[in-house]
């Protein structure tokens, strides 16, 4: 397989685990925001947020 076609497939992977990682970590930012612990959350949210794009 051409190193084109590889790199596409490994993009293509990676956006579309990281938005399924996504979708996990907004829901479990919005449970620690809601139990008060809303430093915790913002900090999950922030380390996502240095990732790819979640809604690519």
């Amino acid at each position: 397989m051409p190193s084109k076609d590889t790199k596409h497939l490994q993009e293509t992977l990676k956006r579309e685990l990281w938005s399924e990682a996504g979708v996990w970590m907004q829901e479990r930012a919005q449970t620690l925001w809601d139990g008060g612990l809303s430093d915790e959350a913002a900090a999950l949210y922030s380390e996502f947020a240095r990732g790819p794009a979640l809604d690519k």
